[in-house]
């Protein structure tokens, strides 16, 4: 029987693997999700086994499957490195990993905490990423947190709002088409698996469209560490495809396509971007002139300041 305290631990989707972020040495944090050799220590004593077929949800109490394949193949397409270091596939560890394919390597961080707070005004600093995480266990009635952090009370520290964007979020790396892009669950990203509900962000207790911070805003508030051009998603495509870029701060960027023999087909964005922030813009296929061109491979470039960045894209008709 799970205690009502511990119901709500756990919004569905991705909110599994991370209660708190740490450092080495930190003894008595919780540096990974269980000890070596997969006993039911750390996260695991309340959440299980990451790695079973059949996990149960402190959430909504159903069976959301293999919590290890619903990130690793869905989430992330595959890319082990994200979460994983290079000694190995056991243990993972909470706040640090190889890096995956253009993502920074925060293993569960770069999910469940956030940059925003980990700032010096933070009594945790350096190590905040994981605050809102913290506060949510603490404001769900689980007080282990409040052991090593003292950012786990909100008393002592105030976490960011909840459309503020995880760094994945922010910055989605390449080939992870189902890597979620908004912190209020605005599309529905968070949603891999369970009630329909996402992560409570900034441990407020409060989810996604019902929390104040999400209420009547269309594009979240987040803070971006680099310039970046993702890879499209889908690709191949047919007939439309969404390309994801970055920016490290206000300016001047474009986004053009072109042929593979360097022959500009269509400028999709060219102009002054007033933040810091991730935008998304879509090819439905067709040149400068309304033509639908022929399948076949395209080079999509972003240029920003002095950063100019390309990647191929694929379309099939």
């Amino acid at each position: 029987m799970i205690p009502l305290t511990l119901r709500r631990l756990f919004a569905p989707p991705m909110v599994v693997v991370v209660l708190l972020a740490t450092w080495t040495g930190m003894t008595q944090a919780y540096e990974q999700f269980s000890q070596d050799g997969g006993d039911p220590t750390n996260c695991a004593a309340c959440h299980g086994d990451f790695r079973s077929n059949s996990y149960i949800s402190l959430t909504d109490g159903t069976d959301w499957g293999n919590l290890h394949n619903l990130h690793r193949s869905t989430m992330l397409g595959g890319d082990c490195d994200a979460c994983h270091g290079p000694g190995g596939t056991f243990p993972v560890l909470i706040s640090s990993s190889q890096g995956g394919d253009g993502l920074e390597p925060l293993s569960c961080m770069g999910c469940h905490g956030r940059s925003q707070d980990n700032t010096e005004s933070n009594p945790d600093w350096p190590h905040g990423y994981g605050a809102g995480l913290r506060q949510h266990h603490n404001t769900a009635g689980v007080l282990v947190c409040l052991g090593c952090h003292q950012d786990a009370d909100p008393a002592n520290f105030s976490s960011v709002g909840e459309g503020a964007l995880p760094s994945y979020y922010a910055n989605p790396g390449n080939n992870h088409p189902n890597m979620p892009t908004s912190s209020c669950n605005q599309d529905g990203s968070e949603d891999f698996a369970g009630i329909a509900e996402g992560l409570d962000n900034d441990g407020d207790n409060v989810y996604d469209g019902d929390d104040e911070n999400c209420i009547n805003i269309s594009t979240p508030e987040e803070i971006v560490p680099f310039v970046a051009l993702g890879q499209n998603y889908p690709n191949p495509f047919n007939p439309e495809t969404t390309i994801r870029y970055s920016l490290a701060q206000p300016g001047w960027a474009r986004v053009e396509v072109y042929t593979v023999t360097g022959e500009l087909v269509r400028t999709l964005v060219a102009g002054f971007h007033e933040k810091a922030t991730t935008y998304t813009v879509s090819w439905d296929g067709q040149d400068s002139a309304g033509n639908g061109v022929a399948s076949g491979m395209y080079f999509c470039r972003l240029e920003a300041g002095e950063y100019v960045e390309t990647r191929r894209m694929t379309l099939v008709r």
